[in-house]
């Protein structure tokens, strides 16, 4: 955890009132202009869904809050993105307003570009800079490299789901809806957990050419974090004690 101000705290609330006030104009707005109607129901799960969505922004705002700078805030709004979104949309049946369409779509793409940029600063702080000798080797390297693996099955986990979405035919074995969104969601991210280790179960399988190809690259992916970078890290000599000679 990174330490921070009282100043950075009042500003950050207040980013965070700002948010939640356009989360509950914003709706109010687009159903009177459009239905000519208020629906309560509609309006929190609408208000609420923008309000998860401009918070990373509001998080962004302010540098090193809470996290430094770097991969470690990185890997939280990658997570912030793929688990708890997710989570709380598909749990609590959040669909969006068509009112609110093309909002939603501008949104979604700024939340897309900030999963990509993240994705990318971490890739480049755990290879590129490590390969390139950019900087010296520290202990916390070891959890960048956990937490870049995490994240990287997660967003597997992700390009999966929308893989299946998007087949004509199923593109995984045992896989279907019949257990709700949020199941289907996580029975693809469990794929990917052990598809990235390895570890291949055998209880779901991928059936199409598009699925086999990403657990390819996954798999080169676990490889390269667990049996390359984490080797090279420990061997760099960052756990050898010195001991003075006098």
């Amino acid at each position: 955890m990174y330490k921070y101000t009282k100043d950075r705290i009042i500003y950050f609330c207040k980013g965070i009132f700002i948010s939640g006030l356009i989360s509950i104009i914003i709706p109010v707005v687009g159903s009177l202009l459009f239905n000519g109607q208020l629906i309560l129901t509609n309006l929190l799960l609408n208000g609420f869904k923008l309000f998860l969505s401009l918070l990373p922004i509001v998080f962004l705002t302010q540098r090193n809050f809470l996290f430094k700078d770097g991969p470690l805030k990185s890997t939280a709004l990658i997570l912030y993105y793929l688990i708890l979104l997710p989570c709380i949309n598909l749990s609590l049946n959040i669909h969006e307003d068509e009112n609110l369409k093309y909002l939603f779509i501008l949104i979604n793409i700024i939340n897309i570009t900030l999963i990509i940029v993240s994705h990318f600063l971490l890739l480049k702080y755990v290879f590129s800079d490590f390969f390139g000798k950019k900087r010296p080797v520290v202990p916390s390297d070891i959890i960048v490299i956990f937490t870049t693996y995490i994240t990287i099955a997660v967003s597997f986990g992700l390009l999966y789901t929308v893989v299946s979405l998007y087949s004509s035919e199923p593109a995984f074995s045992n896989i279907t809806f019949e257990q709700g969104l949020l199941n289907y969601y996580f029975k693809h991210i469990y794929f990917s957990f052990i598809t990235i280790a390895t570890v291949g179960y055998g209880d779901i399988v991928p059936l199409n050419t598009i699925a086999r190809f990403l657990a390819i690259i996954e798999v080169i992916f676990g490889m390269l974090l667990t049996n390359v970078i984490l080797g090279l890290v420990i061997g760099s000599g960052i756990f050898t004690f010195k001991i003075d000679k006098k």
